[in-house]
């Protein structure tokens, strides 16, 4: 799934109006869209290793900041239980 998400990243930073579909993960299926210039394969799989790093980046920022979040509400007395009761 992060592939296509670093694919479809590639593309928006080569061409942030571009507009494309494919089917699956396979690039070989690009149809580009509303009349969308057609952007090299070869541009956007070397994109995709940097949009691949930025994706990870992001989802590991996303538990760290949940992680922090959390030991602050313990640190403010807050037990597992209260806690579980406001984040769900």
């Amino acid at each position: 799934m992060n592939t296509i998400k670093a694919i479809y990243r590639a593309i928006s930073k080569i061409n942030p109006s571009a507009e494309a579909s494919m089917s699956g993960e396979d690039i070989n299926t690009l149809i580009w869209e509303n009349g969308t210039q057609p952007i090299n394969k070869q541009d956007i799989l070397d994109l995709v290793p940097e949009c691949l790093a930025e994706i990870e980046a992001e989802a590991q920022a996303k538990i760290d900041n949940k992680q922090s979040a959390l030991n602050k509400l313990k640190a403010l007395g807050l037990n597992d239980a209260e806690i579980k009761s406001i984040i769900g």
